[in-house]
């Protein structure tokens, strides 16, 4: 709207410009009549100074009796043939003629500017970049200050600004994304922690923020991904409380009360067993328990007679399988490449097992540097991402193998991968991947 104003306010102060410059040229022909003015009075001056010799002469042969009365009336037939006044008027007036247009452009355009431009914009984003030292000092260094919501929005208007000018800056990416949360703009939120993320995956506050993000956008895909997420963060960082908090709370709202158990068990050991945190946390494990019977009463009332028929068939898998120590079964994994697979000459082979129903995040996983392929590898509950989750407690699951560039289960784009079939708990034959299939 401001724009359209913008450009009507133009075009009529160049309409108006335009008028007013025109007009000297619109009395081209007034001063045309003008000169042709001069050029008479020019001639009658002549005709005088002729005739006023003429005079004299006469004048020295006798023949003239009163030669002043003559040169008297003569004077006044010249003065009432020239107007020399009136010449130097139109003269003036033309040569001023500019001046009213130059005062309208001039006025015109600091009004137009005034109520349509970006004055008050700039005047204010000015005002906010001088005040920003000062408003993270106090957002930071205070620990009484209570910023209000105008001091965490010239905040962000400075920190924008200062982003703009060095894009590398991930804490301050992240710092954004965080002022995004609390003014509840995801999209802007989510944009600021990707750029952080490009510039350091390995912080852990950058990975939780975004996992979370991930997880206020909903949808299966975005959930998926900040499981894993979390996985891979907790498997390099184990005593990360956070992390765990959102672990459990994901596994909580998609009503997997067994793994919201296990791991606020482990989260248990992190904490004082005196702190109010432990006191939270057993709460919620019961809670947990009392709603895993539930749905254990439930279950058991639909399907007894089915039961006794599964346990029975895993129990006889599980006893022709390979076994470790703890008599669990060690699976055996042959890994091979189709001829369209692109090898890269370093990065890793990742292993992994995942389950066929529930969470996505990989139970057990191994990883190694990028060997000559075909390669074969064992994975068992020895490899488990997370204390409380094995690979002995699924009655099936799948195995992927993937061909990764960095090593880090997130950054899979470009990546080659392969899926084994549905395998059952106890499996005796090898299972084997073909990678083939491009991320």
């Amino acid at each position: 709207m401001m724009i359209l104003q913008f450009w009507l306010g133009a075009i009529l102060l160049l309409i108006i410009a335009s008028v007013i410059f025109l007009i000297p040229f619109l009395g081209a022909k007034n001063n045309t009549k003008s000169s042709s003015h001069d050029k008479r009075n020019q001639l009658n001056r002549a005709l005088y100074d002729v005739r006023v010799a003429e005079i004299e002469k006469d004048d020295e042969q006798g023949l003239l009796i009163d030669k002043d009365k003559i040169i008297n009336e003569l004077q006044h037939n010249l003065l009432d043939d020239i107007n020399d006044q009136q010449v130097a008027s139109v003269g003036n007036k033309s040569k001023l003629i500019w001046l009213p247009g130059l005062l309208v452009l001039t006025l015109g355009s600091i009004a137009m500017y005034w109520s349509v431009g970006a004055y008050q914009e700039v005047n204010n984003w000015q005002n906010t970049l001088h005040r920003y030292p000062a408003l993270q000092d106090k957002l930071f260094n205070d620990p009484d200050a209570r910023p209000t919501e105008q001091d965490l929005r010239d905040i962000m208007l400075g920190l924008r600004t200062q982003l703009a000018n060095d894009a590398n800056d991930a804490d301050g990416w992240l710092l954004y994304s965080r002022l995004g949360m609390v003014f509840k703009d995801t999209e802007l939120a989510l944009d600021a922690i990707k750029k952080a993320y490009a510039l350091t995956p390995e912080s852990v506050d950058v990975v939780l923020v975004y996992a979370q993000l991930k997880m206020q956008k909903g949808d299966e895909y975005s959930q998926q991904q900040a499981e894993m997420m979390l996985a891979q963060l907790l498997a390099d960082n184990p005593t990360e409380l956070q992390a765990w908090s959102m672990y459990a709370f994901m596994a909580l709202e998609k009503q997997d009360f067994s793994a919201a158990i296990q791991r606020w068990t482990q989260m248990l050991t992190l904490v004082d067993s005196d702190s109010e945190q432990a006191g939270m946390l057993r709460d919620s494990i019961d809670y947990a328990n009392t709603q895993m019977q539930s749905q254990d009463s439930d279950a058991m009332s639909t399907s007894n007679s089915s039961l006794p028929t599964v346990q029975q068939s895993t129990q006889k898998t599980l006893e022709s399988a390979t076994l470790d120590e703890a008599g669990k079964p060690i699976y055996t994994v042959n890994i091979s490449i189709s001829d369209a697979v692109l090898v890269p000459e370093s990065g890793f082979l990742i292993v992994y097992a995942q389950a066929v129903s529930g969470p996505k995040m990989p139970i057990a996983a191994v990883k190694f540097a990028l060997t000559t392929l075909p390669v074969s590898t064992q994975i068992s509950d020895a490899n488990a991402m997370m204390q409380g989750m094995k690979l002995s407690d699924q009655s099936e699951f799948v195995i992927k193998a993937r061909l990764s560039k960095s090593g880090n289960v997130m950054n899979k784009e470009g990546d080659w991968q392969g899926t084994s079939t549905v395998i059952e708990a106890g499996q005796l034959t090898p299972i084997n991947i073909v990678i083939s299939e491009q991320l």
